[in-house]
């Protein structure tokens, strides 16, 4: 095994006559796995732990972190979802499309959904009626979200430009031949996704959230489809259908399925553009932004946040406020401290400025809030500005603090658990290793009860160098919690 490992790092071709001395006599050979590992630069050990995290957002077990080496003999998974996510995580890591025949041989077909493109039918000019039913087609697959492919920067700023372009609905009359749909029964959805804002806030996009979101968004278009409504009510149905499937694209998200994330989000703006819901549109634009930042992809991070606060012009304080928090990521993202000052700054003059009107979905911009943002960008900053370094770091540890100590018992578990993790990152950059195994403490407290793929890869990110200094500052404790609360599913 470590003969592939080495070679894994040398090369393609190193990798290749590795693996074939390592495997066994098999009819198929390493293939056309051991191909895609070579040019993703991977061993077996690297596609495990890849496809695990997508497992686990599926609701499906993991596998154990030898199955690779197993797959490189000739061995097949018996789960087709598994064999699914592992054509899947290998396209993206090479920039090849791969099929079940190739991958695992004819006896195991490729059995990923017909729609399996973040942006495949969501583009150019669409009517409503072709909306809906793309998005009714994306809820039916109970495992698709994990298997969407990435179509590129390009294609995707497309797709959200499209999409920002979709035409209102100049009116939505329910005559289909289901129950009749009332004004309260309207009011008792929007209720749940209240309800389900809530949830993700203490626990993250785990795979019950996910397929609740999901259905919310499925059962809505379901009631516009075959309901008996007023034109007010399907109006707000339409806005429902928006609001589920952005909260479907946030989970998806956090369950560290950026693709399908963004799918949810396109279909969203889409949604929320038929019924005229700009608040909405803002919104998941300062989403995209904000997952691109993320993702160190500060280029089409500022093209959305630009489009979020252009959209926002005309809404109340607080959707603008919203829309410049999003810019600040983004600019934090890009190196560019000026543009962070001057676009926090708007965002916490907006933010002063109180409204009868602010849409319930902004419950958590809060000033704690904007501050905790502001903390985890001024980290990044401090990463892209090495000679201001320390003086943003402290000020990064100052903003960060309250939530990260409060933020679970306020009900925001998992901001408290994403917020910890800056401040230890915070604390890496400034050399504190005290502080370092304080929020390493913090962190493992909170890992164990918050179903967030995209915490603990975060985290997995700074843990080794956070073990550097903990183990040199005889901190071995916070290593073994942090360990032990990992270990946990």
């Amino acid at each position: 095994m470590n003969l592939v490992k080495t070679a894994s790092r040398a090369g393609p071709a190193a990798y290749r006559r590795a693996v074939a001395t390592e495997s066994v006599s098999s009819p198929r050979g390493p293939g056309v796995l051991a191909d895609a590992l070579a040019l993703a630069r991977w061993n077996g050990r690297d596609l495990i732990r890849a496809i695990n995290p997508r497992l686990h957002a599926m609701g499906r077990p993991t596998v154990d972190i030898t199955a690779g080496y197993h797959w490189l003999k000739g061995r097949v998974p018996h789960d087709a979802a598994v064999r699914d996510v592992v054509a899947v995580v290998l396209a993206e890591a090479t920039g090849h499309r791969y099929t079940g025949v190739q991958m695992w041989g004819p006896g195991h077909p490729e059995s990923m959904p017909g729609q399996s493109r973040e942006t495949g039918d969501l583009l150019g000019p669409l009517a409503v009626e072709d909306v809906l039913r793309v998005a009714a087609d994306f809820t039916r697959g109970p495992s698709g979200a994990a298997l969407v492919h990435a179509d590129g920067d390009t294609l995707l700023t497309t797709a959200v430009w499209d999409a920002t372009r979709q035409a209102a609905v100049p009116v939505l009359i329910g005559r289909g031949h289901g129950d009749e749909v009332v004004p309260e029964f309207v009011d008792m959805l929007f209720d749940q996704l209240a309800a389900l804002r809530r949830l993700d806030d203490r626990t993250g996009g785990g795979p019950l959230s996910q397929r609740q979101a999901r259905t919310a968004l499925r059962d809505s278009l379901e009631l516009i489809r075959t309901g008996r409504y007023t034109p007010a009510t399907g109006l707000r149905l339409l806005c429902h259908a928006a609001g589920a499937a952005q909260i479907a694209g946030w989970l998806t998200f956090d369950a560290g399925l950026a693709p399908a994330a963004h799918r949810y989000q396109l279909l969203a703006i889409r949604l929320a553009r038929a019924a005229g819901d700009t608040t909405t549109v803002s919104n998941v634009l300062g989403m995209l932004a904000y997952q691109h930042a993320a993702g160190a992809n500060p280029r089409v991070a500022l093209r959305f946040a630009h489009a979020a606060v252009e959209h926002s012009a005309r809404a109340v304080p607080l959707v603008r406020a919203r829309a410049w928090g999003r810019m600040a990521t983004a600019c934090a993202s890009d190196g560019d401290l000026p543009g962070y000052r001057r676009a926090a700054e708007r965002c916490r003059d907006l933010l002063d400025r109180p409204h009868p009107d602010n849409p319930a979905s902004l419950y958590y911009l809060t000033p704690e809030q904007v501050d905790a943002e502001g903390g985890q960008a001024l980290v990044d900053l401090a990463a892209l500005n090495p000679r201001k370094r320390t003086v943003l770091l402290r000020e990064a540890a100052e903003l960060l603090t309250p939530i990260a100590a409060r933020g679970p018992a306020a009900g925001y578990r998992r901001s408290g658990l994403l917020h910890s993790i800056h401040l230890v990152r915070s604390a890496i950059g400034a050399r504190d290793a005290d502080a370092v195994a304080q929020w390493t403490r913090v962190v493992s407290e909170h890992v164990p009860a918050v179903q967030s793929v995209r915490c603990r890869a975060l985290l997995g990110s700074v843990r080794a160098r956070a073990s550097r200094q903990l183990r040199a500052a005889g901190h071995t404790d916070a290593l073994d919690a942090l360990r032990q609360a990992l270990s946990t599913p």
